[in-house]
């Protein structure tokens, strides 16, 4: 087995081991009426960092990945790469942060004008998003060395054991908000010291840049792709995390912190993406260099059918159960107002997955630069439907600001893609595959509830997937699921 398979099946076990200690700390810490606002405190100071990643780290996150086989020199310390990282980092957050300092009192105001609690700490942003910055360029810089578990480790699976243990000592009384944020930056310290004791036994050094290897139509490629990354990266991220911040800077950190819970548990509909994209995306490219337009069409009418029945399945089992989901925490009554926000979240990742390689088969195209369009008209309608939104619907108003973003955005997407490539992703199979979910969901609605809410959950949940499962394989909505069916069988029947 090769190093990318292994690497691969560790970094895959430690996102579930991830998943179920998110879902753990979701259901029985973050939603506590004693911690729920430093929780969305929290989420909302480092939905700064990640906004405002691309800026802070001026691209070199992405440099890292884009030119690092261009620099590739084990004896030449590769002419200093890491610290030319290192340097573009403290570079653009030093601007960032000398810009916000300089309107610091501007600023304050506009992002915090009805939380005391946020003004008070909004300063914890500028050292938080400085390590964020740094650990993420860093762990970007160990992909290149074919290194992702270890890295993942330290910077994801760490802060999923951390919050939730602050929050705790939080919640018990042992620790104060001062002590908690405090804590939270010496995690991310210790992280990044980490993550550059790990690069050194790796054997990467912050060798000084070569730069007589700096050419200046190298200087000038690495100046280009920086400000593409910078662009599309804000947009992109303004696209995917506005709605945590704008919560946050237009109501309070409670509510912030009640958004953030039905977003925890909507995001667990991504994950059959990550995996389909993965495995598709060389596929994909190779029909689009081949012009194998043929088979280039296959791959996205089975994709998109596959991804949304995988999705409906996800949404079933959660939709099924979500009043014994909320029931299970501990501050259910707040808490629920978040019911009908996961709602509409859950739609929007549904209509993604529906039309699932839209956006990369444009942006490994040669018309890339439309991604660019894409991403620009997403971030600008995401953060006009929150600013319109949230202020007449509240937290609802976030969640339906993203399905509408979302939907522009996939319409964009697949206006273009017909008019570029003739193509289009529906079929009458993804139909059907929505009328038997519902059709499956009917037939558990109405089960009889006892006492136990876990109980209910097992039974609702799992008899949906049941269900479900058998009229797609009966109905043959799929045949990659049909097969993979077949397949299973004839293994049990090996064991016999």
């Amino acid at each position: 087995m090769g190093v990318i398979q292994r690497q691969g099946i560790k970094h895959s076990i430690v996102n579930f081991v991830g998943l179920a200690v998110g879902v753990a700390s979701t259901l029985f810490v973050y939603n506590r009426e004693e911690v729920v606002e430093a929780y969305g405190l929290v989420q909302y100071l480092l939905s700064i960092g990640m906004i405002g990643f691309p800026l802070f780290s001026f691209a070199s996150s992405a440099i890292a990945l884009r030119f690092f086989p261009y620099f590739e020199d084990k004896p030449s310390g590769h002419h200093g790469f890491l610290t030319v990282l290192l340097g573009l980092s403290l570079f653009g957050w030093t601007v960032c942060a000398g810009i916000a300092l300089f309107f610091w009192e501007t600023i304050k105001p506009l992002v915090a004008e009805d939380s005391l609690t946020h003004q008070e700490y909004l300063w914890v942003a500028f050292p938080l998003t400085l390590l964020y910055t740094l650990a993420t360029v860093f762990v970007q810089y160990a992909a290149n060395l074919k290194r992702i578990v270890v890295p993942s480790l330290l910077f994801d699976f760490s802060l999923k054991l951390a919050l939730p243990s602050l929050l705790v000592a939080l919640w018990l009384g042992w620790l104060d908000l001062p002590t908690v944020l405090h804590l939270l930056v010496l995690h991310f310290s210790l992280v990044t010291i980490a993550l550059v004791v790990y690069l050194y036994a790796m054997g990467e050094r912050f060798a000084r840049p070569n730069f007589d290897f700096l050419t200046p139509k190298l200087r000038r490629d690495i100046a280009g792709y920086a400000g593409f990354v910078m662009v599309s990266g804000v947009a992109i991220l303004l696209a995917v995390r506005a709605d945590t911040f704008l919560v946050g800077t237009l109501t309070d950190m409670k509510r912030t912190g009640f958004y953030a819970i039905a977003l925890n548990i909507a995001v667990a509909i991504d994950i059959p993406i990550k995996g389909l994209h993965a495995a598709s995306v060389p596929f994909m490219t190779k029909y689009l260099a081949e012009e194998n337009w043929s088979e280039l069409r296959s791959l996205y009418h089975k994709v998109s059918n596959n991804l949304l029945i995988a999705g409906l399945l996800l949404f079933g089992c959660i939709w099924v159960s979500v009043d014994d989901l909320y029931q299970l925490m501990p501050n259910k009554v707040d808490v629920s107002q978040g019911k009908f926000v996961l709602l509409f979240l859950c739609i929007g990742k549904l209509i993604e997955m529906a039309v699932s390689l839209n956006s990369p088969l444009v942006y490994y195209s040669k018309y890339y630069r439309y991604s660019l369009v894409a991403f620009c008209l997403l971030a600008l309608a995401n953060v006009g439907f929150n600013i319109w939104l949230i202020p007449i619907l509240g937290l609802p108003g976030a969640a339906v600001a993203t399905l509408l973003s979302i939907t522009c955005y996939n319409l964009f997407g697949l206006v273009l893609v017909w008019t570029k490539f003739r193509m289009q992703p529906f079929t009458r199979s993804m139909i059907l595959a929505g009328v038997l979910a519902v059709a499956a969901m009917a037939a558990v609605w109405f089960l009889p509830s006892t006492e136990y809410a876990l109980v209910n959950i097992a039974l609702r949940s799992g008899l949906f997937a049941l269900l479900f499962a058998l009229l797609v394989i009966r109905f043959r909505v799929s045949e990659d699921i049909v097969e993979l069916w077949g397949d299973l069988k004839k293994r049990l029947k090996g064991l016999r």
